[in-house]
């Protein structure tokens, strides 16, 4: 099993069983998964697989490659392990990947399609074609010598992104039925939007026009108003222009709003897990609901003037929570937000 597999693998086992969910019973096995990843295999798997071809030829290559690396793996991988007989649905969109997921899976419960989903994402970039791939592209920071304060979203001095790895799965049921059966409610997902720049594969919309209709839209689906946002949970990821586009998207959404509401980066401390971001930070929105904080965006030193909202600098906060926005923007020019809130009891 490639490492983004195994990822992935790993967090849907705890995922269940925090869901108390068993993880051979009948509600598993009528379970949508929708799982997703960017890079997939490409590195562990299939750069292995292509040095034994060079050496040795066809002959050398794993029976199991073609299996492994392709993208579909790691839908199918927890499907075999935990048994879940519903669709297995595979989503690549970058960034952008783990919230589209979450959002696919909630779409399936909402059309009684299935009671139950699995969503989530996971990526394992770091291999040297990826990395070699970062650096030439101009993405990644140069701080090596201060690896710690290197990836500082909103910050004046950052310069781009640290790579990373990782994985989250969240478990998706129709609210009445995890209330019946005792499940740990963390969240109630509202509202979802997504857009696309249309404007390069490196190139994004600085203005944030696009990212703000993503935002208006999974509001709106929501049912609040820009007001009813209690917290961002940013997508941050420290490239210079990206971060730019944020700050200019949230004050195009949320208005003056924007301006009094914290909005903080996990990145800074995660680093850029490239299709898991979103379902992490979904996760840490998850959390921030249940323990009423709000996560630091850390290494902010030098206030840039072009992202002037509050970052919560370097100390997580409490706040009151009821509603939470996550967004996410892709290479490409993907864009997509999602809203979650405070689970209210029926």
């Amino acid at each position: 099993m490639a490492r983004f597999s195994q990822l992935g693998v790993a967090a849907t086992r705890i995922a269940l069983e925090d869901a108390r969910v068993p993880s051979s019973g009948h509600l598993c096995q009528q379970a949508a998964i929708c799982y997703g990843t960017s890079v997939n295999g490409v590195g562990d798997v299939a750069g292995e697989n292509i040095a034994a071809l060079v050496e040795r030829g066809v002959r050398a290559i794993k029976p199991s490659a073609a299996l492994e690396y392709p993208p579909h793996a790691v839908s199918s991988y927890p499907a075999i392990e935990f048994g879940v007989q519903g669709p297995a649905l595979s989503v690549s969109s970058n960034c952008c990947t783990g919230l589209d997921a979450v959002n696919i899976a909630a779409s399936q419960i909402a059309a009684g399609h299935t009671r139950l989903a699995i969503a989530g994402a996971c990526d394992a970039p770091i291999f040297p074609p990826s990395f070699g791939a970062f650096c030439a592209l101009g993405a990644l920071t140069t701080r090596e010598q201060d690896p710690r304060c290197a990836s500082r979203p909103y910050d004046l001095r950052r310069d781009g992104l640290v790579i990373s790895e990782g994985a989250a799965t969240l478990i998706l049921e129709d609210f009445e039925a995890a209330e019946l059966r005792g499940a740990h409610i963390y969240a109630e997902v509202l509202g979802y939007g997504g857009a696309s720049e249309a404007l390069g594969m490196r190139k994004g919309d600085l203005e944030g026009r696009l990212m703000a209709s993503a935002i208006s839209a999974a509001i709106a689906n929501a049912h609040l108003r820009p007001e009813d946002i209690d917290h961002v949970n940013a997508h941050g990821s420290s490239l210079p222009d990206y971060d730019i586009c944020d700050s200019n998207s949230f004050k195009k959404a949320l208005g003056r709003h924007a301006y009094h509401i914290p909005v903080a980066s996990i990145k800074s401390m995660i680093g850029q897990p490239v299709s898991a971001a979103g379902s992490l930070q979904m996760a840490a929105a998850c959390l921030s609901l249940e323990e009423q904080r709000v996560p630091p965006t850390i290494n902010q030193e030098f206030p840039d003037p072009e992202c002037d909202l509050d970052f919560v600098p370097n100390t997580s906060r409490v706040a009151r929570l009821n509603h939470i926005l996550i967004n996410c923007h892709s290479f490409g020019g993907s864009v997509s937000a999602l809203v979650i809130g405070r689970p209210e009891r029926r």
